[in-house]
């Protein structure tokens, strides 16, 4: 089941009935995490001083998986890519739709490939495009 979240008092409820649909409670959900009841109870009452970290662990202990979505699927997210002579801007579709055929269409590419340096957006590469990445 889908659930809309626009602030975090929305998802307060959704962290309590995830854990008890698991089947946890808060002491269980403690020891997972290495802290104590009280210290998880904090989290559930006060979402804003959890880390995004902290969050993604008690999501992924429960089995919920985030899925976030554009409202607006008409605008292009913009970020940064460095290469070797500049950063250059550049947008990509959130929810590309490949079109053509050839060898790289449809594949999605990194658009950084450096070990130790965090992944940048991929690039979708559609039939046709010689850009060079």
């Amino acid at each position: 089941m889908d659930f809309t979240i626009q602030t975090l008092d929305h998802l307060k409820p959704l962290i309590q009935g995830f854990r008890k649909k698991a089947n946890l409670t808060q002491a269980a959900m403690a020891e997972k995490l290495g802290i104590s009841q009280q210290s998880y109870a904090q989290i559930e009452s006060n979402l804003a001083s959890t880390s995004v970290d902290r969050l993604f662990t008690i999501l992924r202990l429960m089995n919920v998986k985030l899925q976030v979505s554009d409202s607006d699927p008409d605008t292009l997210p913009v970020f940064q890519v460095k290469s070797k002579s500049s950063t250059r801007r550049r947008s990509i579709e959130a929810k590309a739709k490949v079109e053509g055929r050839g060898s790289q269409a449809g594949k999605v590419l990194p658009t950084n490939t450096k070990p130790g340096m965090a992944a940048a957006p991929a690039k979708v590469v559609k039939a046709g495009d010689t850009t060079e990445w």
